[in-house]
C-alpha cells in the first residue's frame, strides 16, 4: 500500500491525482503474478470484521460479480467516492459462471482513511478457508499492498467474504473479514477504522446496480445463449413451446431427485434467483427419498415470466400417460393451472432428459402446451416462457450437484 496523496476526498481531486501516479501504476502492472502466501488469519493482530444484510442482492449475484468487475467504470460505480481505478492483471478463466476464477488478479486504487492506496487482489483457492467459514459461499482474496513488501511478517493481507441468502430470502447476509499486516497500521494510522466503513458502504452500494447488471449480462445474455426454443400452433386454442438445451454438471438422477425435493422458497429461489418468488407443497410427495417423482404431489408457486407475475398450481401426473410422446429416457409430466383460472384452461408440461454424449451433463427437452389467449392478455408470454425454461434449468448446475450429494447420496 503506497501513500500518494492526502487531498480532500472529492471526485475532482481524485481524478487529478490519477495523473500524478499513472507512471507508478504502469510499473506495478509490469510485475509478475504474486506467489501465494500462507493463509493463516491467526497470525494477524488486526482484523476488520463487518457483518451486514443487503436486501435485493442474491448470493448468486455476488458469486458472479467477483469475476465481472472488469473495468474502472464498473469499479467506480461500485463506490464512486472511494474506488478510483481497476485493472485486470490476470483475467478470470471463466467469467460466465458462478464460481470465481482462482488465480485471477487485479490492481485497484482506492481512497480510504485519507490515503490513496494501490493494491493487488488475487483470488485464491476457496478450500484454504473452508474451516473458517460459516456461510454457504465465500471468496478468498490475498491482498498485496504496493510499497509495503517486506516490512512486516506476514507481509500481505487477506480478504474473506462469506455470504448466503438471508432468512427472508430477499437478499444476502455477508460477513467480510480483512486481515491486515502490521505495516499498514504503522504507516497509515486510522486505516483499519476507515476500512470498516468502506467495506460496509461497498456492500450496501451493490443493491443499486448489481441486480440489473446480473439480470442483463448473466441471465438474459449468458444463460439464454445455452438453449433454444420454438413456438408453434397446435390448434386454434393451444400453443406448443418446445425448449432444447444442454446442462453441464448434472446427471439424470439428480434431476429425478429434485422434483420431489424442491420443498422451500429458499430452494425455489436458488432455481431462479431473479424470477422465482415463493414455493409451497399443497400435497407433499409421498416418497421424496426415491428417484421416482410422486404423481399426485401438488405445489403452489409464484414466479415471473419476464414482467408477468404468475401464481401457479402444479400437479405431478402419471409419467406413463406420456410414455409414447417422449424421446429421452427420463421425464416428468405435470399439469399447470393459473390459480385465478384453476381447471378452466389447464396446461401441461413435459421435461424429458438423459445423459449427453460427452458424459458431462444432460440434454433436456421441455414441452409446454398453453392456451393461445395468454399471448393476447400478456403479449410475448410464450416467448418469455421459453426463455424462463432455459434460465431456470441452467441454474440447477450451480447448486443441485452438492445438494443431491448431501441429501441423497450421503443421507
Amino acid at each position: 500500500m503506497k501513500v500518494l496523496t492526502h487531498k480532500p476526498k472529492t471526485r475532482a481531486s481524485q481524478r487529478f491525482t490519477l495523473n500524478a501516479w499513472s507512471a507508478s501504476l504502469l510499473i506495478l502492472l509490469s510485475l509478475p503474478v504474486a506467489a501465494e502466501s500462507e493463509y493463516a488469519p491467526e497470525k494477524y493482530a488486526t482484523e476488520v470484521v463487518v457483518d451486514q444484510e443487503v436486501i435485493g442482492v442474491a448470493p448468486e449475484m455476488l458469486a458472479w460479480w467477483w469475476d465481472n468487475i472488469r473495468s474502472t467504470e464498473r469499479y467506480q460505480t461500485w463506490n464512486p467516492d472511494e474506488h478510483l481505478t481497476f485493472t485486470s492483471v490476470v483475467e478470470p478463466d471463466n467469467a460466465t459462471n458462478l464460481e470465481y476464477s482462482v488465480g485471477a488478479q487485479q490492481t485497484t486504487t482506492d481512497y480510504i482513511g485519507g490515503f490513496t492506496v494501490i493494491s493487488d487482489l488475487i483470488w485464491r483457492d476457496p478450500t484454504l478457508a473452508q474451516n473458517d467459514v460459516s456461510y454457504e459461499r465465500h471468496l478468498l482474496s490475498e491482498i498485496v499492498f504496493a510499497g509495503l513488501e517486506g516490512m512486516s511478517d506476514p507481509e500481505t493481507g487477506w480478504g474473506l467474504y462469506e455470504y448466503e441468502a438471508n432468512a427472508a430470502v430477499d437478499g444476502s447476509i455477508i460477513r467480510t473479514r480483512i486481515s491486515l499486516p502490521e505495516s499498514v497500521n504503522q504507516v497509515y494510522p486510522g486505516y483499519a477504522v476507515a476500512l470498516e466503513e468502506h467495506v460496509q458502504q461497498d456492500m450496501e452500494n451493490l443493491a443499486g446496480f448489481l441486480p440489473d447488471l446480473f439480470q442483463e449480462e448473466f441471465v438474459e445474455t449468458e444463460l439464454r445463449s445455452r438453449g433454444s426454443f420454438t413456438v408453434s400452433r397446435k390448434s386454434a386454442l393451444v400453443k406448443t413451446v418446445v425448449v432444447d438445451q444442454e446442462i453441464k454438471g448434472l446427471t439424470p438422477e439428480m434431476i429425478d431427485w429434485w422434483w420431489d425435493n424442491i420443498n422451500t422458497t429458499a430452494r425455489y429461489k436458488k432455481w431462479h434467483p431473479t424470477a422465482h418468488v415463493s414455493f409451497e407443497w399443497v400435497t407433499p410427495p409421498e416418497n421424496p427419498d426415491s428417484l421416482a417423482y410422486s404423481p399426485g404431489a401438488v405445489q403452489e408457486v409464484t414466479e415471473y415470466l419476464g414482467r408477468y407475475k404468475s401464481n401457479l398450481r402444479i400437479t405431478w401426473l402419471d409419467p406413463q400417460e406420456v410414455a409414447d410422446q417422449v424421446t429421452y429416457s427420463h421425464w416428468l409430466y405435470a399439469g399447470t393451472d393459473l390459480q385465478t383460472l384453476s381447471g378452466i384452461f389447464p396446461q401441461t408440461l413435459i421435461h424429458e432428459y438423459q445423459m449427453n454424449e460427452a458424459g458431462d451433463g444432460v440434454v433436456m427437452r421441455s414441452t409446454f402446451e398453453v392456451p393461445t389467449f395468454l399471448n393476447w392478455v400478456m403479449p410475448g408470454f410464450t416467448t418469455q416462457l421459453g426463455y424462463h425454461a432455459i434460465e431456470e434449468m441452467q441454474f440447477l448446475q450451480y447448486f443441485l450437484p452438492d445438494l443431491y450429494e448431501k441429501e441423497y447420496v450421503n443421507r
